[in-house]
């Protein structure tokens, strides 16, 4: 309704309004009390003697780096989000959609591999779960091991075209019941059961690396998936394309091998407490940081369980790393994940001498057996940035 019916009112500016009035403004007009509706005259009224006065402040809301909303006053709503004041709003609106266009040049360029990435997601996720599928069909060859080992001690037992024989387990003491073949005697029933279990034992073990292959597999795109959310510029799109090439996503085209990592930086962040922190935005950045950067008493940091950067802060000649920058990492690491949008993320760290990185894994991959945890909330605003 304050949109509607007052010109020059943007809807951005029409929420600040309601916000300031402590009004939700999806409430129905008819549903204001008349002390909202005193409270919002109110709000009404200051902004015309702001404008009136000319008491403006550009700004532009941002959200991590990403500009989100631009205005002549101060909006008080984006209160957990940056803003930054300009000296006009000309330099605003040149400013905001200029940063704007990268932003959605950079989302466009990346249409395509997000495509082939989404694609390989949803075959591999197709495979892994009917590999588990088969892998849990193999659950039944300890049973026909049993039934031909029990064949061998009660066959006896059985009479020409019985259909089952019913005798005790003696590995758990309990009567059981064997499905016969009446046209086979005991011992050739018998060896029908070693010859299932035997099948299903090979099943088992081929299945059993097929999946753990999958699921990494699986992970390796899900980080993929990731790093093309975090991508800021041409240059980390060209090192995902890469990653992609190497791995056989997409088909190479003579590209040559050795400088990926010069192509594109890590994120680089100071800490409240002057400590310098460094945010990998794809898996080879990750591995790059992690270990050709860092030193074994420098702390990494990473989002528990899911995909995300590594984070590493430069513990230099400190003792011990001051609680607030422990907290600041742990925000980046949150922030730079597949949980961005969760209220919190859980985030493990460690010193960079605990990672191990298996023969053979995938890049950003690594593996540690003593580590922290806290709970951080995906909000990086207020920490320094290092351009």
């Amino acid at each position: 309704a304050v949109y509607g019916s007052i010109s020059g009112i943007s809807p951005v500016l029409a929420n600040e309004i309601c916000y300031r009035a402590d009004i939700d403004g999806d409430s129905a007009v008819a549903s204001l009390t008349p002390v909202q509706q005193s409270s919002l005259y109110g709000e009404l009224v200051r902004l015309k003697n702001q404008i009136e006065t000319h008491a403006f402040s550009p700004n532009i809301i941002y959200e991590g780096k990403a500009p989100k909303e631009f205005g002549a006053v101060t909006f008080s709503m984006f209160s957990d989000l940056t803003t930054e004041e300009y000296p006009s709003i000309s330099e605003v609106l040149e400013t905001f959609y200029a940063q704007k266009e990268v932003v959605t040049r950079i989302r466009q360029k990346s249409v395509d591999l997000r495509h082939i990435v989404q694609n390989a997601l949803e075959r591999t996720a197709k495979k892994y779960d009917l590999q588990l599928k088969q892998l849990k069909d193999t659950d039944k060859k300890e049973k026909y091991k049993i039934y031909g080992e029990l064949l061998h001690t009660y066959g006896y037992e059985a009479a020409p075209h019985q259909k089952e024989l019913k005798c005790i387990n003696y590995y758990d003491g309990k009567e059981i019941t064997i499905p016969l073949d009446p046209d086979l005697n005991a011992m050739e029933n018998a060896k029908k059961y070693f010859d299932r279990y035997g099948k299903l034992k090979r099943t088992y073990e081929a299945l059993s690396e097929l999946v753990v292959e999958t699921k990494a597999d699986l992970d390796h795109l899900d980080s993929i998936s990731t790093a093309l959310s975090l991508s800021e510029d041409e240059k980390d799109l060209q090192l995902i394309k890469d990653e992609l090439s190497d791995y056989g996503y997409i088909k190479s085209h003579g590209k040559k091998k050795g400088k990926k990592q010069a192509k594109s930086k890590p994120l680089h962040f100071v800490s409240s407490d002057g400590f310098h922190m460094y945010v990998g935005k794809n898996n080879y950045q990750n591995d790059e940081l992690s270990f050709k950067f860092a030193n074994g008493g420098d702390w990494w940091f990473h989002a528990k369980n899911m995909a995300g950067s590594h984070v590493i802060v430069r513990k230099e000649q400190a003792e011990t790393l001051p609680d607030a920058t422990f907290e600041e990492a742990g925000r980046l690491a949150a922030y730079y994940s597949k949980g961005r949008q969760a209220p919190k993320v859980e985030i493990d760290y460690v010193q960079r001498k605990e990672l191990r990185k298996p023969p053979k894994a995938k890049p950003g991959f690594v593996i540690y057996h003593t580590n922290y945890s806290m709970m951080c909330v995906p909000n990086i605003d207020g920490i320094e940035i290092v351009e």
